[in-house]
């Protein structure tokens, strides 16, 4: 009886230990600009932001070299209209990541569907299944935002965005 209590704190501990220890870190991609180049036309348009990869200066006094990001979960998204229009034409969005690397599919983050036309602002909702950390571990890699319109646009859209990411390592 006692060797079976024994072995189930061993086992117990043995687990709390392999699941724990990881540190997180939250990072913050501020005032990210995304260009949609017109003429454009009603449906999918898609805008990307070149993301350089620096753990270093990510991860600053708690970097050691070696260091890789484990865990890379988007938290937070929202998209802001630099025009008076607000969102109006455009129904959804799309935030996704991409890289050059072709072992690396294009990953699905956050939506919105539909957004206030009037609104200045859209939180979009993060996929409770995507995970990033294999993008945070290339030199670069990057955003697209992909706006669905609701009729043609004939000049440029410009939108702006924040992410905030939770960095496990």
């Amino acid at each position: 009886m006692r060797t079976r209590h024994f072995t189930i704190l061993i086992l117990s501990a043995i687990l709390f230990f392999s699941c724990g220890g990881g540190k997180t870190k939250t990072h913050t991609l501020k005032d990210i600009e995304f260009t949609f180049e017109g003429p454009l036309f009603e449906g999918s348009n898609p805008a990307q932001y070149v993301v350089s990869v620096d753990l270093k200066s990510i991860f600053g006094s708690e970097f050691k070299e070696g260091m890789s990001v484990d865990r890379a979960i988007l938290k937070k998204a929202e998209i802001f209209s630099e025009d008076t229009s607000g969102f109006s034409g455009i129904s959804a969005l799309v935030l996704s990541l991409a890289s050059d690397n072709a072992e690396l599919q294009m990953q699905e983050l956050a939506v919105i569907n539909p957004i206030k036309p009037d609104a200045k602002s859209a939180v979009l909702v993060p996929s409770s299944e995507a995970e990033a950390s294999d993008f945070f571990n290339e030199k670069q890699f990057y955003l697209v935002l992909d706006a669905t319109l609701a009729k043609d646009i004939e000049s440029n859209l410009k939108l702006k965005g924040n992410f905030e990411f939770e960095l496990g390592y």
